[in-house]
């Protein structure tokens, strides 16, 4: 079993550099008379073609934030900066490209003389700017398509090298905790499997592999699925979940396996995988498609939530299983409808306040015996309009929980929970991503703001998917929009007590977003999970990219030395039952 890499230290680059664990290094002193430029800063209005980049796609040692601008436009981007004090400071650009690609630099009105982004990727001086103390116009300017920058930098020093620039990465408020080589996933499990009391995690491939890793970072054991079914495999989140159903201070592992011919529902020892029990996979026999497979926790008999709920969409038929903690079967609820038309995931939820959950999978309620309480099927009869993601607020202060869900082409839609009525609708692209809460100044509240994907033109080098925020009020008016064109990527949102003083943040993409509804780059790869990972009090933020996990927390957080997680309903809600829809 191999060691893993815990890396505590600020990288931001293709990263297989294996270091020991330590304490984040503080913020060095502000560099004298240098102005700093990341390319994020140009991103509010990004012109239409302009794509994001990290160092992975631009095949790149280092990227500063690793996060660079890929200039597929004519367009001018231009940034308004502000210069510390009065005098004459050199302009260096880093950045690459073709000999056929390539742009200019406008500070205020003088244009550089020379061309950036016409080689190999390159530190470059771009002249000298006579600036007054104050505020300055930095511009991008006169672009042969296709170049690509990360940075550019103002200072007095006309010495200043790019080692120079790399510890003032990402905000001063940000530190890296902990950072993780894993297996290529979209899909990782938090709990504590060895019981001591610290957040280990599963890694699920595509293929329903499983590999679980202790917090330093060992690997304990692993699953490997069946090679002759990895192509049958879904192209969304492998199903799994940790819990402690023994309650004996260690979390199981609940994962798919195929085990002599059949597929099989498990749960298994955290520290070495061994079975202790299981139940054949709610699924029709082989062979059948794998769409949307999910596991969850729910609270459906009296005492702690230690159920567990599957949900299985073969095509064509999707049941929804409720078992008890030895994988007693408790019910089963079967629609026969197309891939996607129940959405991606289920959600045990109490509704009702009744102590117990409800369970919702796509636009179906089920009650805590899995008898149906509403569904609204014919507003959803198309499974491309299906749920991509839901959450739950109590929109119309009534005093009992709504349902926003952000339902593809179809748009946004808040329910009241218990009967399925429509208390606003409006739309937004396809509607992907969304989130819920008192986010904006000067705005009634709560707000839900969504992720408007778009698609990009097949036959054309346009990025798959692109993403823009669309804010509404708590009576579905449209806000704003953010950024000013739609982004490239399909970002998801966390949001949680980043500081521990009790006041919610809330990211997207690789962005803090303010109370303003705009977005300042906090993180060098895009947000997955947030929650109290360290087990101080406040709540950090998970990202991953490629196969790095990375745990990153504020260096201002008032942390009050209680662990989160050892409430077991915030332990389920806010760790466990974590999905990307």
């Amino acid at each position: 079993m191999k060691e893993l890499a815990v890396v505590a230290m600020l990288l931001c680059c293709t990263g297989s550099s294996r270091i020991a664990a330590q304490t984040p290094a503080a913020r060095p002193a502000p560099l004298p008379a240098t102005v700093i430029i990341p390319a994020s800063d140009f991103i509010q209005e990004l012109p239409k073609g302009v794509v994001i980049a990290d160092a992975n796609a631009l095949h790149a040692p280092w990227i500063f934030n690793n996060t660079a601008l890929v200039l597929k436009s004519k367009t001018n981007m231009q940034v308004r900066v502000q210069v510390p004090e009065a005098g004459r400071y050199m302009l260096f650009v880093r950045s690459q490209g073709e000999k056929n690609t390539g742009f200019k630099v406008a500070v205020n009105d003088k244009v550089t003389v020379g061309e950036f982004g016409r080689g190999p990727l390159s530190w470059q001086a771009g002249g000298t700017f006579e600036l007054p103390a104050g505020p300055a116009y930095v511009k991008l300017t006169r672009i042969e398509m296709g170049a690509a920058v990360d940075v550019l930098v103002l200072s007095k020093n006309a010495d200043l090298k790019e080692a120079d620039i790399r510890p003032y990465q990402l905000p001063e408020d940000v530190a890296l905790l902990k950072q993780y080589i894993i297996p290529s996933s979209n899909a990782v499990k938090f709990g504590d499997v060895d019981g001591d009391g610290k957040t280990d995690f599963m890694v699920l491939e595509p293929d329903f592999s499983a590999h679980v890793f202790d917090n330093a970072g060992k690997e304990l054991w692993a699953y490997q699925a069946p090679t002759e079914y990895v192509k049958e495999r879904s192209e969304f989140e492998a199903p799994g979940v940790l819990w402690d159903f023994d309650r004996n201070g260690r979390a199981e592992v609940v994962h798919w396996r195929f085990i002599e011919g059949q597929e099989w529902l498990v749960v298994a020892d955290g520290r070495t995988g061994r079975i202790l029990r299981k139940t054949p996979w709610p699924t029709q026999p082989l062979p059948h498609v794998y769409n949307n497979f999910r596991l969850a926790i729910a609270h459906l008999h009296a005492g702690p939530a230690n159920d567990l709920v599957a949900y299985t969409d073969m095509g064509g038929t999707q049941n929804v299983t409720a078992y008890a903690a030895d994988l007693k079967q408790l019910w089963q609820h079967t629609e026969h409808r197309k891939k996607d038309n129940l959405g991606h995931y289920v959600y045990p939820v109490d509704l009702n306040s009744d102590g117990l959950d409800e369970v919702l999978v796509g636009s179906l309620l089920l009650d805590t015996s899995g008898k149906e309480i509403w569904n609204r099927f014919d507003l959803l009869p198309d499974n491309h309009d299906h749920a991509d993601s839901y959450k739950f607020i109590d929109m119309n202060g009534d005093g009992r929980l709504d349902i926003a869900t952000a339902n593809s082409e179809t748009g946004v839609f808040i329910y009241d929970g218990m009967t399925g009525k429509i208390i606003w609708q409006n739309t937004a692209e396809h509607s992907q991503q969304l989130a819920v809460g008192n986010f904006l100044k000067g705005v009634s509240g709560p707000q839900v703001v969504i992720g408007g994907r778009t698609y990009g033109t097949k036959g054309t080098d346009e990025p798959g998917l692109s993403s823009q925020l669309y804010w509404f009020d708590n009576g579905g008016s449209l806000v704003k929009k953010w950024p000013g064109n739609p982004i490239n990527g399909n970002p998801d949102f966390v949001r949680g007590n980043w500081r521990g003083d009790g006041t919610t943040w809330l990211f997207w993409h690789k962005f803090r977003l303010n109370d303003a509804g705009t977005g300042e780059l906090y993180f060098p790869d895009t947000v997955f999970h947030m929650f109290d990972f360290t087990g101080r009090g406040a709540e950090e933020v998970i990202t991953l990219n490629q196969g790095r996990l990375s745990v990153f927390g504020s260096r201002r957080a008032a942390h009050s030395g209680k662990d989160s997680k050892k409430n077991l309903e915030y332990l389920r809600n806010s760790v466990v039952n974590h999905t990307h829809y």
